[in-house]
């Protein structure tokens, strides 16, 4: 998420809003949408399935069924994540030398 004010612009977690400092782990998704790495920890642990269909805040797909996994927060429910997005991001992080971050798939079974 970008914040435009007179001092320029901030980039934001569209999760938590908290401001990307220039050093900080993040991932970003389409047209400037942003996970930071807390959230993606957050959420690679507490992604569930819901009933409606929703979009993708990182990837924007739309009408994705209720039955597949997501994720958002309380504080900031329009942000909404994947599961694909959520796989995609921490394996991206996984490979970021500064993230120091390690993910490796679920297995099937």
């Amino acid at each position: 998420m970008q914040e435009y004010h007179d001092e320029g612009v901030s980039i934001l977690c569209d999760f938590c809003h908290t401001a990307w400092d220039g050093e900080a782990a993040m991932v970003e998704g389409h047209h400037g949408s942003v996970i930071c790495l807390d959230c993606l920890k957050k959420a690679l642990n507490a992604a569930a399935t819901h009933g409606d269909k929703y979009q993708c805040t990182l990837c924007l797909r739309i009408n994705i069924p209720g039955s597949l996994p997501r994720w958002s927060t309380a504080e900031y429910p329009q942000a909404i994540v994947c599961q694909e997005c959520l796989f995609q991001a921490a394996k991206a992080m996984s490979k970021a030398p500064h993230a120091n971050f390690s993910w490796s798939p679920p297995t099937a079974g």
